[in-house]
């Protein structure tokens, strides 16, 4: 009895593994032949060879894909092979042996578990390091617009008491114009404010040399001014060549380290945590665990054997499918809302799904 249990267990386990990653295979090699035939005219315009096309975007294409869509692939893959044991009976040879439907579900999550413990260190570390070079790439020859640059009027907050202004960046030698440096005291008072022609880097990362400027210092209602031209001073600035350059996507480019990095760095100018960020970190956690409650939406779903096999499954598992997207978009876009929970949000399609995949699984049961 415990040998046959086993021999189950090693089954359904090799099962879904198999046809899982039999379904991002082949979801994969068309999801790549959509990609190529969109963008195939722009890649025909660059002067870069078809190898190095290979190898810099269409390679890193296949983890950003999947590392979407596995949750999705989970769910199709379970109802897919469930259904058809359903249909050929063997669900009912494992049950006529005394194993229990709940007991039928370990292997499943044993497998589950693999493949979230998978796609959480993917979505943490893998995929944000293919998604920089995919798009880097992508900028640089096939959506250069995409890449949106500082380069007139721009202000920073350098610290939550400084504030920098620069009339004018130049990215090609990091040279900034008209430069003005507000400094505040802790009760929100302008204390000092440094004007300067030019201010350059002087050495990474964050080096600074300011040139022909003056000082105004205001205290207790007196000022002194002070005017330095042809002078300079050599100052570390909480500001970064990088800051000045952004991408509609470069979340998606960092590595989870990166982002908790960045989010302390924006904490430190005082500007807050960006919700655009907060969210996709809280995203690479909840989108493994939503492979978790696939999996059982997906055996509830496919377990018994019904009238028209495994197409009625299939159908109700995409609409579930879809649902779960939907959802899943729209709590995105209510975590970056003004005044929201971002934490909350993320996880909205996890918390209703669970119920969902509990309410199916005690109806299975019956």
């Amino acid at each position: 009895m415990k040998l046959r249990v086993k021999k189950i267990d090693r089954y359904l386990i090799r099962k879904y593994l198999a046809t899982f990653f039999f379904t991002c295979l082949l979801f994969s090699i068309i999801a790549l032949v959509i990609e190529i035939s969109q963008k195939l005219e722009n890649l025909l315009q660059t002067d870069v060879g078809m190898v190095r096309i290979f190898t810099d975007y269409l390679l890193h294409f296949i983890p950003w894909i999947n590392g979407l869509l596995w949750p999705l692939f989970a769910l199709i893959s379970v109802v897919f092979f469930t259904s058809r044991l359903a249909r050929d009976t063997e669900f009912i040879a494992m049950l006529s042996t005394g194993v229990s439907l709940r007991r039928l579900l370990m292997p499943y999550m044993v497998a589950a578990i693999f493949i979230s413990g998978a796609h959480w260190v993917l979505s943490h570390y893998i995929i944000p390091i293919s998604s920089d070079q995919r798009l880097t790439f992508e900028y640089t020859y096939i959506r250069p617009d995409r890449v949106e640059g500082r380069t007139q009027d721009v202000h920073f907050f350098l610290n939550p008491e400084q504030k920098i202004y620069i009339r004018f960046y130049s990215r090609s030698d990091t040279l900034c114009r008209d430069v003005r440096i507000e400094t505040f005291d802790e009760e929100r008072n302008l204390v000092e404010v440094l004007k300067a022609r030019t201010m350059r880097m002087l050495e990474a990362p964050d080096k600074w040399r300011i040139n022909d400027f003056e000082i105004r210092v205001l205290e207790e209602g007196r000022q002194t001014y002070s005017i330095h031209r042809g002078e300079y001073i050599d100052t570390v600035l909480n500001l970064l060549p990088d800051d000045f350059t952004t991408f509609r996507k470069d979340r998606e480019m960092m590595t989870s380290p990166q982002l908790l990095a960045f989010l302390e760095r924006e904490e430190s100018k005082g500007v807050g945590r960006s919700p655009l960020v907060v969210a996709e970190y809280y995203r690479r956690t909840a989108d493994p665990f939503s492979i978790l409650i696939l999996t059982l939406i997906g055996f509830s779903l496919a377990s018994r054997k019904v009238r028209g096999g495994v197409g009625i499954h299939l159908a109700a598992g995409v609409v579930l499918g879809a649902m779960f997207v939907f959802i899943s978009k729209f709590s995105i876009t209510y975590a970056t809302a003004p005044g929201s929970n971002t934490l909350l949000a993320i996880w909205l399609p996890n918390i209703i799904f669970s119920a969902i995949a509990v309410y199916l699984f005690v109806k299975a049961q019956k």
